[in-house]
């Protein structure tokens, strides 16, 4: 009922409702509307009470809502069902743990802070509340295990749709899993992978967007290496906006151009967003580094460089970094 309160309100944004249509409309009393109201004003949300006009919601805040993400969700799959979290170890660890409970495809775990996030090769990930979007889906591919780097290259072309059509903002892709703009990472993608030789028993792709980081937010640590959309944009955005984009995306290239031959087009797409095609990079592994001209990408994800000595050297994502010859990109 509290939702349907909710909803309500929203329907009627900026301008006052009043109780006595709430319960005619709600067949609930007069009474139970004002402890709805109460409860809703208890979690953030900005509402006018008047004794004569009723109740008016001013705005909608950045709260993480399942109400508000499910308002205009135009998703058959993805958030269907959906975990939010004030605060969560890590959205990772928490979808698979409900993946291998046999959680459906599109599950999704969402919190306000991670304290234990978690980025490639083991790197912690910084998630303060309210900064960002934190969060984890979990899915069942089609794929054979050597084709789940598809899913990286899935998911950082729809951020990067997501974001443009979300937040008016242009980024690029920095293989194999980072989000940029102004040559700086705005958001990071871990795919996890629980499979057997033949077969992929699901996928849990997390999703680390800076989204209201001010420069005094970052770490001294990664400021000359990270950004957020506040800062991009000199504005603050609403999380929820941003994740219902995500989310559409996601599912529009997933249920279209994963398993078939529409992958090539994806593969495309995530070539024309790349930061670093036709650039000269550093490839840094465990106690090895090669340098040489970005050339492609195959369509196990792999990066085709181009040695100094012109041969090709196909580059699995693996336990490696990459660098621009002399920055971050």
């Amino acid at each position: 009922m509290r939702d349907v309160v909710l909803n309500i309100l929203l329907d009627n944004l900026g301008h006052f409702v009043s109780g006595e249509d709430i319960s005619r409309q709600l067949g609930i009393t007069r009474a139970a509307v004002w402890k709805y109201i109460k409860l809703l004003q208890s979690q953030g949300y900005p509402i006018e009470s008047s004794t004569k006009k009723g109740y008016c919601l001013r705005q909608v805040p950045d709260i993480l809502d399942d109400a508000l993400l499910l308002r205009g969700l135009d998703t058959s799959v993805f958030g269907r069902k959906m975990e939010i979290h004030s605060s969560i170890g890590s959205t990772n660890a928490r979808a698979k743990e409900l993946a291998l409970n046999g959680a459906p495809e599109g599950t999704v775990v969402i919190a306000d802070e991670q304290v234990q996030g978690r980025g490639r090769l083991g790197r912690s990930w910084i998630s303060p509340p309210g900064k960002g979007i934190w969060m984890s889906v979990v899915l069942r591919p089609r794929l054979f295990p050597q084709q789940a780097s598809r899913i990286t290259i899935m998911t950082a072309v729809a951020v990067a749709n997501a974001l443009k059509r979300s937040a008016q903002i242009e980024v690029g892709i920095k293989w194999p899993n980072d989000i940029v703009c102004g040559g700086k990472k705005l958001c990071g993608i871990l795919n996890e992978v629980h499979a057997e030789p033949q077969v992929i028993h699901y996928a849990v792709v997390g999703i680390g967007l800076n989204v209201n980081f001010s420069q005094e937010d970052l770490p001294d640590g990664i400021k000359d290496l990270a950004t957020s959309l506040k800062i991009e944009k000199d504005k603050e955005f609403c999380r929820v906006d941003i994740i219902r984009a995500i989310l559409q995306e996601m599912e529009k290239s997933y249920l279209q151009r994963l398993n078939n031959d529409r992958f090539t087009e994806l593969l495309k797409e995530y070539e024309a967003h790349s930061v670093i095609l036709g650039k000269r990079v550093r490839v840094i592994g465990i106690g090895s580094e090669l340098s040489g001209y970005a050339e492609g990408f195959g369509e196990d994800g792999s990066l085709i460089l181009r040695l100094d000595d012109g041969r090709l050297e196909t580059i699995l994502a693996g336990d490696v970094s990459i660098r621009g010859e002399s920055s971050y990109v």
